[in-house]
């Protein structure tokens, strides 16, 4: 058993195995059908974040990201954040880190790449947040941006240029996601916010919902 916050959870679409990582430094194995924990890796550190694309595990870390290959065992070490790794997403071919100091790194991936050589690459860096991105999520050829700053950040996948930046919170920022033509966002100053595009391509609040208290999902600090 974990025996601190478990951050993430990961199932990739070959074999039967789901993948957990938690603030107590350990990724684990687990068995789908018996149920039981087949591995426990030690990190050193505590995993921040963890998602899955096709074959690979991506898992968040101070300043790393570790990717490993769940069919070859291939196992690779990505730098370049700057204190913990708190959100990550992957699109086509491009995994994006959302880091501590309020970068947003992102590599390209190479299918071509030999099982040895890192398919990872550098590919841009999205500076704009004044404090850590705490939530990332893709909709329409869009990445959205989540911080701790409070603001929200709308970036074009095509050209990883920032579009627009929403102030419409007092707080952090801690969740989102696309709906249809809206985008909608969860921060801790209690409030659930829709929004939808401007004419000039920014972002404007349609609807607020507050509620007395909104948590993170793992207690993260600035």
């Amino acid at each position: 058993m974990c025996e601190q916050a478990v951050t993430g959870i990961a199932y990739p679409s070959v074999g039967d195995k789901l993948y957990s990582g938690s603030m107590d430094g350990t990724l684990r194995v687990w068995n789908c059908h018996t149920g039981q924990c087949e591995r426990v890796i030690n990190l050193g550190a505590e995993v921040c974040s963890l998602i899955q694309e096709g074959p690979w595990i991506f898992v968040g870390l101070p300043n790393l990201v570790k990717a490993w290959n769940t069919q070859s065992g291939a196992e690779f070490s990505l730098n370049g954040p700057v204190g913990q790794v708190y959100a990550m997403i992957f699109d086509k071919n491009i995994l994006f880190a959302g880091t501590q100091n309020g970068q947003i790194l992102a590599w390209k991936v190479s299918s071509e790449s030999e099982t040895t050589t890192n398919p990872f690459q550098p590919a841009h860096v999205l500076e704009g947040h004044t404090q850590g991105i705490v939530c990332l999520t893709i909709g329409r050829n869009m990445l959205y941006s989540g911080s701790f700053d409070g603001t929200i950040k709308k970036w074009d996948l095509g050209t990883l240029q920032c579009l627009a930046t929403a102030k419409g919170h007092s707080s952090a920022v801690m969740s989102l996601a696309c709906w249809d033509y809206y985008l909608v966002s969860c921060s801790l100053d209690g409030t659930i916010k829709a929004w939808g595009a401007t004419q000039d391509g920014g972002l404007e609040v349609c609807y607020t919902h507050e509620e007395k208290q909104v948590v993170s999902n793992s207690g993260w600090e600035k």
